[in-house]
């Protein structure tokens, strides 16, 4: 995709799945790489992206390039859920980024941004007053592009070996 080709977003497709495993890898390896204790490289089954492609509670978006779209070079799934119920805590819908990665070769020209403007008209129509999202520590890149778009941090995760 040269710098001036925009890439167009869409929903994902069953042929799509070669592109998606190896956008999948990428981001595995970077889990990885940054929390090892929890992430492996590991080979995605194709199951696994026929079950996300029929969730009624999801959507799976690619950003894709070349003629009709038919590459995909950015990959974002999003599940809209509700708190639980608990008098504790305020009802409110939510849709939730699972994951969100853009082919290293094609970032920074705006494909993460269209995948998220995307996944948020999206979880809007189905009652969503928000995203949220999870980055790992040592993700800088993740963390910066996030803020820029507005995103806040909510709360912070601990933990302890033992």
């Amino acid at each position: 995709m040269s710098p001036t080709e925009k890439s167009q977003v869409r929903r994902a497709r069953y042929e799509d799945w070669p592109s998606v495993a190896l956008l999948l890898r990428e981001i595995d390896e970077l889990h990885a790489s940054l929390a090892p204790q929890y992430f492996r490289s590991a080979t995605r089954m194709e199951s696994e992206w026929r079950r996300a492609l029929g969730d009624p509670t999801a959507v799976v978006l690619v950003a894709a390039t070349g003629p009709s779209a038919a590459v995909p070079v950015g990959f974002l799934s999003i599940r809209v859920y509700d708190t639980p119920a608990d008098p504790a805590m305020v009802p409110r819908r939510r849709g939730h980024v699972e994951t969100l990665v853009v082919d290293a070769r094609h970032r920074r020209r705006g494909i993460g941004r269209q995948l998220l403007a995307e996944a948020t008209d999206w979880a809007r129509g189905q009652g969503a007053v928000e995203l949220v999202l999870t980055t790992w520590t040592g993700n800088g890149d993740a963390d910066a592009f996030y803020e820029r778009l507005g995103y806040q941090i909510l709360s912070r995760v601990l933990h302890k070996n033992i």
